[in-house]
């Protein structure tokens, strides 16, 4: 069986290798000069091999079983950041501390999980103010919102119905070299599979036969996988449409906006995770391969409001200032900070996806079911995953099993969800 890939992020390079592995033919198209997506390592210092930075996705955290067997595959290791991404110091709000905060994620997660799948979480917000500090619940409030890159008013109460878990302290982890290594081995074992500046623009699909139709070619498959961020796919044309079902979850589905700002520090600092309780961002500094604590200071904002606050579109001079305020302990070399924002590229659309309130509670199924002979993949069909490294690795290995499945006439290729 020939198989067309589209797409040569986390996602779209696993279900590539996988298929591969079982004996499939695979081509690969992906619309940038590079693999990896919004997975993007790259030098900060042109002559400081060690300082890699992460302008996309950073942290390897507890579960991600996948990442962590398939870095261990292509002979890759991780190196140990020093400072936890679960716990962070409130800075710039009223004054509160993390135990305080994660008091309040407890109280504000049994809250989310007693009321409907699409109630706004502002509602479930408003209701813990009689039982959490007024300082906790607003610390609380601006963690969520980054890190689901999405505002309260926006985000269904289900996105935190879970989040205790993320304000225990435990290990953080980036691979050793950037996290981008990881779609770099795996573009090396598929070798000419992979077509870089081939936007796929158009996808011609039935039951037997996709036909993709590329910047630079038209490629005619068995079958085909689509592993694009959400906000690019809704943007293809596919001929026949796509049924109602897929495309009324496409559209409900939520996209977030997120920005990272990176700088490099003219003297030595030790490891740190702070938050900016009323300009919604945190700032972290942490250990890489070397042991020692990169010369960077790093920073990352989620939701549309938080992004316009800092003028990322601008560039990075308001929010270094901001940083600059935020974090006297440290010295920036103001001048080389680099903004990074992913709604305004053509081939992401968005940072990730988002909870909103205008999901259904059937939606994760309709993401991920086939039609006819088109398969879907990518973070926004990872469920419980969704939004993460781990959760487009997993979607990578769970389409090509469907794919092998189907081709072994040991599982029926699903057209509805």
């Amino acid at each position: 069986m020939r198989v067309g890939v589209v797409g040569a992020g986390f996602a779209g390079l696993m279900a590539a290798t996988r298929l591969r592995e079982a004996g499939h033919e695979v081509v690969v198209l992906e619309a940038r000069d590079r693999v990896g997506g919004r997975v993007w390592s790259q030098r900060l210092v042109a002559d400081d091999p060690h300082t890699v930075i992460e302008r996309g996705a950073e942290f390897v955290l507890d579960g991600y079983e996948v990442m962590r067997r398939t870095a261990q595959d292509l002979g890759l290791s991780f190196a140990d950041m020093g400072m936890s991404y679960y716990v962070r110091e409130p800075v710039g709000g009223l004054p509160t501390t993390h135990q305080e905060i994660a008091a309040c994620a407890a109280v504000v997660a049994a809250g989310a999980a007693a009321v409907p799948w699409s109630t706004p979480l502002t509602k479930v917000l408003a209701e813990a103010t009689s039982a959490v500090p007024a300082s906790a619940l607003q610390a609380y409030t601006s963690r969520v919102v980054v890190t689901n890159a999405c505002p309260e008013d926006r985000l269904s109460a289900a996105a935190v119905t879970d989040s205790t878990v993320a304000f225990e302290k435990r290990p953080s982890h980036r691979v050793v070299g950037g996290n981008q290594s990881i779609a770099l081995g795996l573009a090396e074992r598929l070798d000419r599979a992979v077509m870089l500046r081939s936007a796929v623009q158009a996808i011609s699909w039935g039951n037997d036969e996709v036909r993709l139709h590329s910047s630079t070619d038209e490629i005619v498959v068995d079958d085909a996988v689509l592993a694009v961020p959400l906000a690019v796919a809704r943007e293809m044309s596919f001929d026949p449409p796509l049924p109602a079902w897929k495309l009324q979850a496409w559209e409900r589905a939520g996209i977030g906006h997120a920005a990272k700002l990176h700088a490099p520090l003219l003297a030595p600092t030790s490891f740190s995770a702070v938050q900016s309780v009323s300009d919604r961002y945190w700032t972290w500094t942490a250990t890489d391969g070397t042991g020692e604590v990169q010369p960077v200071i790093n920073a990352f904002s989620g939701s549309g409001p938080a992004l316009a606050a800092l003028q990322v579109e601008a560039g990075p001079r308001t929010w270094v200032e901001k940083v600059a305020a935020l974090r006297p302990d440290l010295s920036m070399d103001a001048a080389k900070a680099i903004v990074t924002t992913w709604s305004d590229d053509p081939w992401s659309r968005e940072a990730y996806s988002a909870m909103t309130v205008d999901v259904e509670q059937g939606d994760a199924d309709c993401l991920v079911s086939a039609v006819g002979a088109l398969h879907f993949a990518g973070e926004h069909t990872a469920g419980d995953w969704a939004g993460l490294m781990e959760g487009a690795l997993r979607s990578g290995e769970r389409v090509a099993a469907e794919i092998i499945g189907k081709s072994t006439g040991n599982q029926r290729n699903p057209t509805s969800p």
